[in-house]
């Protein structure tokens, strides 16, 4: 699972299938040697983020390709973050998180499903590749 993955190369199409309503795909080359491919799609499929090797498939929902391709023309560095833990799944293009912050004594995260908390999350358990 690519965790906070700098984005090294990325590709960006226009195109139409016959399978699912797709109009635009995003192709991450990541600092890990990993890929990621983000897919556009009206209707969310159910098996809407997989893993493959140091492959990911993420799909996400039409209207967020503005976002996900400004954040990749804008801003450096971008990372790509893609999380299936505890039944909580995750796929995010980012810029760098700030997880030094930790959390406060005795009480946990104060919001354990943010990406940071989850990325710190996954990082204790050991999933990240890096």
């Amino acid at each position: 699972m690519p965790i906070a993955d700098k984005v090294m190369k990325y590709s960006v199409a226009v195109l139409h299938n016959n399978v699912l309503d797709e109009s635009r795909q995003i192709r991450l080359v990541l600092q890990s040697g990993g890929r990621a491919t983000i897919t556009f799609v009206d209707s969310l499929p159910s098996n809407w983020l997989q893993f493959f090797g140091s492959q990911t498939s993420l799909y996400l929902r039409a209207e967020q390709f503005t976002d996900a391709y400004h954040l990749l023309q804008s801003e450096a560095p971008t990372f790509f973050t893609a999380l299936d833990i505890f039944g909580v799944k995750v796929g995010s293009v980012h810029t760098e998180l700030e997880l030094s912050s930790g959390e406060p004594p005795g009480e946990g995260e104060h919001d354990a499903q943010s990406l940071p908390a989850l990325v710190r999350q996954a990082r204790r358990l050991g999933v990240d590749r890096k």
